[in-house]
């Protein structure tokens, strides 16, 4: 039940928003009581943070762990880190990038434990993907006042402008071409520009 709750409820936060999303509505769509939420979740918000857990351990420490036992240049690792984030939120639909995006921009400038939670979750995201463009310019594919910081960012955001277009026009983008070419943008965009 634990699970269906959160499943039902990501789909309500996507559609309705975390705030605009009551308890009630939660209890309807899985047709269970008020008793039977309250019995797995003391409020909504621990619903949040066990959202928000769930997706840093279900997708994110599962990306680091599988990175760290991939071996190769920078070309190789990125393109095996693109290759699993794309996979990623092709298998797990609306529990992918798509609802921590939508939660991000809903929380931010909130001043609340979620946006913290979110804020703490991001910034590992954000370390890892700086060390994978720091292994990068180590390894001579960029030039060494290669900004990795503000590098990850774009990439970052790419990533996620990305997925938004892709859940929304999926009839007319084919997922592994779209993952392919903006890969390809990215990646030899980043190269092409240092070795100018």
């Amino acid at each position: 039940m634990k699970e269906r709750i959160v499943r039902e409820s990501i789909k309500l936060f996507l559609r309705t928003s975390y705030k605009g999303t009551t308890i009630q509505q939660i209890t309807d769509a899985l047709g269970i009581t008020k008793g039977a939420f309250y019995w797995h979740f003391k409020s909504k918000y621990e619903l949040l943070e066990t959202i928000i857990d769930k997706y840093e351990s279900e997708f994110l420490k599962k990306l680091y762990a599988h990175m760290k036992s991939f071996d190769g240049n920078f070309i190789t690792r990125f393109k095996e880190y693109h290759k699993y984030i794309n996979e990623y939120a092709r298998d797990n639909g609306d529990f992918s990038f798509l609802f921590f995006v939508s939660l991000s921009a809903e929380t931010t400038g909130s001043d609340t434990p979620a946006e913290k939670k979110i804020k703490g979750v991001l910034r590992r995201y954000h370390n890892f993907v700086a060390s994978l463009l720091e292994e990068g310019r180590n390894q001579g594919f960029f030039a060494s006042d290669y900004d990795v910081s503000l590098n990850t960012h774009i990439v970052i955001a790419i990533h996620s402008g990305i997925l938004l277009q892709w859940f929304m026009n999926q009839k007319e983008m084919p997922g592994a071409t779209m993952a392919r070419t903006y890969r390809d943008i990215i990646l030899y965009g980043m190269v092409a520009r240092a070795q100018e």
